[in-house]
């Protein structure tokens, strides 16, 4: 399993909005075909965190999933709420942090 954190700004009303669209595509094929086992929203003022598990590394799933359809048509209808962390972003893996540190308690799988 893979973790992965999303990193970006949210109109800070926008959380109902953003939960729906997330939940009406969760209920289609494209989180089975990502390889999606969690998914968490958070938001702190306008910064967005988007916790993500996948049965593969999510910087390889997101990339690969970036052109099927039901990924464009959630990606046009969070444009409205959502908007790139940083202003150079080029595709999902600039929105991506970098995990620098890990404990897991003994005997626990990462």
């Amino acid at each position: 399993m893979d973790r992965s954190l999303i990193v970006a700004k949210v109109v800070p009303t926008a959380e109902d909005q953003v939960a729906e669209i997330f939940a009406e595509s969760d209920a289609t094929e494209l989180p089975h075909l990502v390889g999606v086992r969690h998914r968490s929203l958070y938001r702190l003022h306008d910064l967005y965190v988007h916790l993500l598990e996948t049965e593969l590394p999510g910087e390889g799933a997101v990339e690969d999933a970036r052109g099927h359809p039901e990924f464009v048509r959630v990606s046009a209808r969070l444009r409205p709420f959502i908007s790139p962390y940083l202003p150079d972003w080029r595709s999902p893996r600039d929105a991506m942090a970098h995990c620098f540190y890990r404990y897991d308690a003994p005997g626990r799988r990462p």
